[in-house]
């Protein structure tokens, strides 16, 4: 992507973005914070990709990916009144389809339309579907992760409620992906935000998430519990798997 190209693309998205503003007091600061998300995103998605030695044109794509990548907020937040997919529609989808409303595949090439719409389709998914094209898996999954590096810095964890769910601690010792329908305690949403680790891609991110001290503030917030300590012994032994690990990803 040339750099021409990507600043027409965040015109394009701040004049996008201006008409969800409104009066409403609680859509208003919605839209709001998944703008700023998504201008830091776009920032982080540039700085995983030059850590992974990608070169310019392929780094200005990840930035447009991850300023897009939320695209379908602001509408899901306007007519829904919530960001709770479940609830809603599929944000991941509706960004893809608001995307090429607002006119974004006439600002850009048609690969890195694909690269695009394919990331920012499935950023939110369960996991992303296998591709023959390493291109659209790699910028994938940079966004999965620059998005979820940002997410833990929007979401600060609760004081200490009830305790987690013994199902999702087990769950988590076995080192499964949890997810927000799992929730049944006011800090199971902690727990479902440290296993986000399984899910991690490169180890850059990895160092960003421990070095930012979001998992030590998450781990800090939950109460004691049996399951605890074996679950701060499974958090430190992944990370020193991914700091060993060698090459960028």
């Amino acid at each position: 992507m040339e750099k021409a190209v990507l600043d027409n693309l965040f015109r394009l998205f701040a004049a996008y973005v201006k008409t969800f503003y409104c009066g409403d007091a609680e859509i208003q600061p919605k839209v709001l914070q998944k703008e700023e998300h998504s201008f830091i995103v776009a920032g982080l998605s540039g700085d995983l990709a030059r850590s992974l030695g990608l070169n310019d044109a392929e780094t200005r794509l990840a930035e447009a990916i991850g300023l897009c990548h939320d695209f379908g907020r602001f509408r899901q937040a306007t007519v829904y009144r919530t960001f709770r997919d479940a609830d809603s529609v599929d944000h991941g989808l509706l960004g893809v389809e608001e995307m090429l409303a607002a006119g974004v595949p006439d600002l850009v090439s048609s690969s890195d339309w694909e690269a695009l719409a394919f990331a920012v389709r499935w950023h939110n998914a369960a996991a992303l579907p296998a591709s023959d094209d390493p291109r659209l898996t790699l910028h994938g999954r940079i966004i999965r992760d620059t998005d979820k590096l940002d997410i833990c810095r929007v979401l600060p964890p609760a004081p200490p409620a009830t305790g987690c769910s013994p199902k999702l601690e087990e769950d988590f010792l076995a080192g499964r992906l949890l997810y927000y329908e799992d929730i049944r305690t006011a800090d199971d949403r902690k727990l479902v935000m440290l296993s986000w680790l399984f899910d991690v891609n490169f180890p850059w991110t990895a160092r960003e998430i421990a070095g930012r001290g979001y998992i030590d503030r998450l781990l800090a917030s939950l109460p004691p519990s049996a399951a605890m300590p074996a679950i701060r012994d499974k958090i430190g032994l992944f990370l020193a798997g991914f700091a060993s690990r060698q090459g960028p990803c």
